[in-house]
């Protein structure tokens, strides 16, 4: 693999903070799906959602599609310009079917005109007649931000009316009138549209999702559009609030520490050429203390009568095979505890589709064949390329990503596999869940019941897309304890449909949420590790690597360096915070402790205590949109106690260690064993 240049220690990137500059200045976000999530004044989100919405027409089995609200619209940052377009006469609100272009488009331009507003223009084209009802514009604005809020319809009407922001049990429908705009307000928050002339607004419960969201509707288009058919629509949205600054206390008990954590450790599923660059910079720049590699069985035995290990050595390795086989064994070398996971099996071995999209279940008649496959695989890898797997895994069964299986399924296949690795003296275990999100709890239940299956357990594990509950969180985390097995967070991310629009990974507001959420796993769950998706091209926490341009880290390669920043088997310790906006997390290493704390909105001060009283100054690091791990100096610690600032959207880390002790080293490296 070709050497990259080494990460710069300050600034993120000259293309995030150079040609991208609108990135890091700009207050308006927007998701990857091309949905507006807010402006941004001064740190603090005034939160709200909004984007098109299709209507299907008359008679069709269709519902709504939220062309911003489903996923499939592309943005881009033009300037200072965010610019958002789709296809109308899709579904998912992006290219048509086979990616062909649709009969009716939209472009939507989003111009800040200032720090609390912006003016939307909107062009839809049709090249051909496009059957809809219509095309709303549609606005969501959070309940329990605006609890307590009044509507008020600025001329013709004038008229004000109270807005219930509970959850519904049946949808309210408020209001229905024609305004040349609409302002919703409450004492912490107001939000306004404001036209040139009258259009029709409706108020009511968001429909869609039923949780007391307060939504704004106003139609851009009524029934189907004709050929050749052009409407272009302008208004204006302003967004305004408190600014939270408020002072957050965090509280640290030094005497509990919990579960070991090894790092933060990295998928590398080879799927694009330009891996390869992508994965040497991380290897070279990240401590990366897990792995998780593909076993791509489908190449590795395609037919059920041939013998893979014959045909490799004869020189027929598949080259998908190979690539695995040789990322599993550099990181090997580098003594990095390794996962093993199947996407897709062979054909051979799978049975009758669900009858729900295709997905396929294993055919339980095959099972033997199957074993032997994944065993003659693992086989094969530890002769020769010196990597033996710790954990394996079949990826998102629980959802059929591809393989389906039943929580019982699950559970059976833990026993066959177990039984038949230890019949080949392979030493691989198995890996309990490997859920698609954290919300599967319930798919592990069948095997934690299940003796037999339990002593073959190496590790539970879920994935973190979307996130999930404090109560989901630590469901996952007590059923590790129980078994006396780590956990580990599989794959870490928060939007799996982030990869349709690229821009998004270099958006400050995204890298804040996703180093959120995984700071808030290791406080509630203590995993071992959280594996982040990936520390390839795909996914990447790099820019650069194409057209001769060279690998620069982004804020969230220095975010996961940061979280990084124990040796391999602290502890989790304790910590609560008084405050929403702030999340935290914090480890003990060899009598030194490290807290971080995400500060998700404005400046804030913060207060540290729990500290040992031996800790007499600590040491201050911080990423945000302009800074990457940058140590911005010391704080006194008095009685066991820290004040420091915390800036508007970073990641602060404070080191502390007393007098005289070994101190945190953010570069250690060295294996890890299984137990909890």
């Amino acid at each position: 693999m070709k050497q990259a240049s080494a990460p710069r220690p300050i600034l993120i990137s000259a293309l995030l903070v150079a040609s991208c500059s609108p990135v890091v200045l700009a207050q308006l976000e927007a998701m990857s799906n091309g949905n507006l999530r807010g402006i941004r004044i001064d740190g603090e989100l005034m939160a709200f959602t909004a984007g098109i919405q299709v209507i299907p027409a008359e008679g069709s089995k269709g519902r709504p599609t939220g062309v911003g609200r489903s996923g499939g619209s592309r943005y881009s940052r033009q300037g200072m310009d965010l610019v958002v377009t789709g296809d109308l006469s899709s579904p998912s609100g992006g290219p048509g079917r086979r990616g062909r272009r649709g009969t009716a488009t939209f472009r939507t331009t989003y111009r800040q005109t200032a720090a609390d507003a912006i003016r939307v223009d909107i062009q839809m084209d049709a090249i051909a007649e496009t059957p809809m009802g219509g095309v709303n514009f549609v606005v969501a604005l959070p309940g329990a931000e605006y609890a307590g809020s009044s509507a008020y319809l600025v001329e013709p009407v004038n008229t004000q009316i109270a807005l219930a922001t509970t959850r519904p049990s049946a949808p309210n429908l408020y209001l229905r009138a024609s305004a040349k705009g609409v302002r919703v307000g409450c004492p912490r928050r107001q939000f306004e549209i404001a036209f040139d002339a009258p259009r029709e607004v409706i108020i009511q419960d968001d429909r869609t999702r039923g949780n007391g969201d307060i939504e704004l509707a106003f139609p851009l288009s009524r029934g189907s559009l004709a050929a050749d058919q052009h409407i272009r629509s302008d208004f204006s949205i302003k967004a305004t609030g408190e600014v939270d600054r408020s002072p957050v206390a965090l509280a640290m008990d030094a005497l509990r520490p919990g579960c070991a954590y090894d790092g933060i450790g990295g998928n590398f599923r080879i799927q694009s050429w330009a891996d390869a660059a992508h994965i040497q910079y991380n290897l070279d720049h990240l401590r990366v203390a897990w792995g998780r590699v593909a076993m791509p069985l489908d190449r590795w035995q395609p037919e059920e009568d041939a013998d893979p290990v014959a045909a490799a050595a004869a020189g027929q390795l598949d080259g998908a095979v190979r690539q695995a086989m040789e990322m599993a064994g550099a990181l090997a070398k580098r003594q990095i505890p390794t996962i093993a996971s199947i996407w897709s099996a062979p054909r051979w071995a799978l049975g009758d589709d669900d009858g729900k999209g295709g997905q396929k279940r294993l055919n339980p008649e095959k099972w033997d064949r199957v074993c032997a496959a994944i065993g003659g695989y693992l086989e094969y890898l530890g002769q020769h390329y010196g990597a033996e797997p710790v954990l394996f895994s079949f990826n998102e069964s629980d959802m059929g990503i591809d393989v389906l299986q039943s929580p019982q399924e699950h559970a059976e296949a833990i026993k066959r596999l177990g039984v038949y690795f230890a019949s080949r003296r392979l030493a691989t275990r198995m890996i309990l869940g490997d859920t698609g999100n954290p919300t599967a709890t319930h798919f592990i239940e069948p095997a934690m019941a299940d003796p037999e299956a339990v002593k073959y357990v190496g590790a539970i594990s879920f994935h973190s897309w979307w996130g999930g509950t404090v109560e989901q969180y630590t469901r996952f985390s007590e059923a590790a304890c129980r078994l006396k097995v780590p956990l580990i967070v599989g794959e870490g991310g928060i939007d799996p449909f982030a990869y349709r629009v690229r821009d998004v990974f270099v958006e400050s507001w995204y890298a804040l949420e996703e180093i959120s959420q995984y700071v808030e796993i290791c406080r509630v769950a203590q995993p071992r590790s959280i594996l982040h998706w990936q520390l390839t091209a795909d996914y990447s926490v790099l820019t650069g690597g194409l057209d001769g341009r060279s690998l620069e880290p982004t804020q969230r390669f220095w975010q996961l360096k940061q979280l990084g920043m124990t040796s391999v088997g602290a502890a989790s310790v304790p910590v609560t915070c008084d405050r929403p906006g702030v999340v935290s997390c914090a480890f003990v290493d060899r009598g030194s402790y490290v807290v971080h704390l995400v500060n998700k909105g404005a400046a804030r001060k913060a207060r540290i205590s729990g500290l040992p009283r031996g800790v007499r100054t600590v040491r201050v690091y911080v990423t945000d949109g302009q800074r990457g791990m940058q140590e911005s100096g010391s704080v006194p610690a008095v009685d066991g106690k820290a004040e420091l600032m915390l800036d508007r959207m970073s990641l602060t880390s404070v080191v502390a260690k007393p007098d005289g002790g070994e101190g945190v080293s953010p570069t250690g490296a060295g294996g890890s064993g299984l137990g909890r």
